[in-house]
C-alpha cells in the first residue's frame, strides 16, 4: 500500500469532485432504476489531519548526512572530521624532491697478511777470498778459487754495481749461471760447488735491492759447449735478454 500525503487544498478539491461525479451517476442511472448513491464530505476531518509531513531525503552513497560531526568541506564529498589536521600533516615524513643516488657497491675488504720471502744470509767479504770479477756484455763474471764460493770485496762491489743498473730495469730479470770444479764421473758434486756460488751471488742482489722473483739461478756444473768462455771456477750473471760471451777484458791478478 501506497501512503500519498498530498496537500490540504488538493484533498478538498479532490474530495469535491468525488461528490460531483456521484451526483452525475445517480441522474445518468434514471428514475427506473433503485441504486443510490451519496457522498459526504466533512472538512473537519480533515482539519484534524494537519499538515503532511515530508519524508526525509536519503543521502546518496559518499556524501555527508546532516547528523554527521563536523563542517563539511566545499568540493569535497568527505566530512571535516576525515582530512587530517595540520599536526599530523606536520608529522608525516617529507616528500623526496628527486630519486634516490644509485647505491654504490665496494668490494670487500680482505685483510690478507702478507707473508714476505725471508732474506737469505747476508754475505760477508772474505779477505782471504783470492776470486776477481770482470765485465761481460749484459753484466759481470765472477771468478773463485778452488772448491769455494766466498768472496772479496771486488767481487760484491760488482754485484751491487749489477744490482743499481737492474732495479732501473723493473721489467728485466737476473740469470745466473753457476758452474764448478769435479770429475766427469761425479756430476753432483760440480752441481753442488756451482749452486753454492749461485746462491751467494744471489744473496748480494737481493739485499742490493733487487726482488727474489726475479733472479733464476742455475746450477750448471761442469762447463759445457754453452758456456761460452766460462770456466770451471766462473759464474756469468746477466739480464735477460743477453747471452754471456767470452771476455774482453784482460784478467786481473
Amino acid at each position: 500500500m501506497y501512503h500519498i500525503s498530498p496537500s490540504l487544498p488538493f484533498f478538498r478539491r479532490y474530495l469535491r469532485g468525488l461528490a460531483l461525479l456521484g451526483a452525475v451517476g445517480c441522474g445518468l442511472s434514471g428514475p427506473g432504476q433503485n441504486a443510490h448513491a451519496q457522498v459526504t464530505t466533512s472538512t473537519s476531518a480533515l482539519d484534524a489531519l494537519g499538515a503532511p509531513q515530508r519524508p526525509a531525503a536519503t543521502p546518496h552513497a559518499g556524501e555527508a548526512t546532516s547528523g554527521s560531526t563536523g563542517t563539511d568541506i566545499p568540493g569535497s564529498h568527505a566530512p571535516a572530521s576525515a582530512i587530517a589536521s595540520p599536526a599530523a600533516l606536520a608529522s608525516l615524513p617529507p616528500v623526496a624532491t628527486q630519486p634516490p643516488d644509485n647505491p654504490v657497491l665496494r668490494p670487500p675488504e680482505l685483510h690478507v697478511p702478507a707473508h714476505p720471502l725471508p732474506l737469505p744470509p747476508e754475505v760477508k767479504a772474505d779477505p782471504q777470498a783470492r776470486g776477481r770479477a770482470e765485465r761481460i756484455p749484459g753484466g759481470t763474471r765472477l771468478h773463485f778459487t778452488m772448491q769455494s764460493a766466498a768472496m772479496n770485496s771486488r767481487m760484491i762491489t760488482a754485484l751491487q754495481t749489477f744490482a743499481t743498473i737492474m732495479n732501473r730495469l723493473p721489467d728485466q730479470h737476473v740469470n745466473i749461471a753457476a758452474y764448478g770444479e769435479g770429475r766427469r764421473d761425479d756430476p753432483s758434486t760440480p752441481r753442488r760447488v756451482a749452486l753454492s756460488r749461485g746462491l751467494a751471488a744471489r744473496s748480494v742482489l737481493i739485499h742490493a735491492g733487487v726482488a727474489p722473483t726475479r733472479i733464476y739461478v742455475r746450477a750448471v756444473g761442469l762447463p759445457d759447449e754453452n758456456a761460452q768462455g766460462a770456466g770451471a771456477d766462473c759464474i756469468d750473471v746477466t739480464r735477460s735478454g743477453v747471452v754471456a760471451s767470452a771476455s774482453t777484458s784482460p784478467p786481473a791478478h
